[in-house]
């Protein structure tokens, strides 16, 4: 029960926050995916699995980056209908932007916590995080 509100607590202030900059959820999920996975890139059927948004969602995100000047499309050297996407340096300064908006609020969250609370927590998070990967739906 408390994990359900506090992910909901959680998703409706980063929801507001990213608002200021033009993101949904979604699309900053998005852009962190293709931040870890530069300069490599990766096909929007990939993007889709790993945040677990739909693919048409993540072509429409992905569109938006493009013209947002934020990433670009390949064509796959094997196959030229396959593209991949490639986060470019103006999407990883923007990605970058946000982040750094983001972290005052986050410091509040954590105002009062001893290192080791916040350590602890964090450890739990990732073994969360750990199994939650390992059984997705």
């Amino acid at each position: 029960m408390a994990l359900s509100i506090s992910t909901q607590l959680f998703n409706t202030r980063m929801g507001a926050m990213l608002d200021r900059f033009g993101l949904t959820e979604a699309q900053f999920s998005v852009l962190n995916y293709l931040a870890r996975r530069m300069p490599e890139g990766q096909s929007v059927t990939t993007i889709a699995a790993a945040v677990e948004v739909k693919q048409p969602a993540v072509s429409k995100n992905v569109s938006k980056f493009e013209g947002m000047g934020w990433a670009r499309f390949e064509a796959m050297q094997n196959d030229a209908r396959a593209k991949h996407v490639f986060l470019n340096q103006a999407g990883h300064a923007h990605l970058q932007d946000v982040q750094q908006a983001l972290l005052p609020d986050y410091l509040a969250m954590m105002e009062g916590w001893r290192d080791e609370d916040i350590a602890s927590l964090t450890a739990r998070l990732f073994r969360l995080v750990d199994w939650l990967d390992k059984n997705r739906f």
